[in-house]
């Protein structure tokens, strides 16, 4: 079984991220978001980023502070 890597999951939290951004889009302009703003949309999908974006922070820090 594949271990799951830090760099997929922070991958992963980008691809649903814009997913929700896409999809909450669409539902509003057909109507069925109607008490939904694209500002709340883009809260939604920046704190799901956000949950993940340490991991890309940490990923940097290794990069630049991993002696080889």
């Amino acid at each position: 079984m594949n271990e799951l890597k830090a760099k997929n999951v922070s991958l992963i939290s980008k691809i649903v991220a814009a997913l929700v951004l896409l999809v909450g889009a669409v539902l509003k302009w057909l109507g069925i978001f109607q008490d939904c703003s694209i500002g709340d949309l883009c809260k939604v999908g920046f704190c799901i980023m956000a949950y993940f974006g340490t991991i890309d922070a940490n990923i940097a820090i290794d990069k630049f502070t991993k002696k080889e």
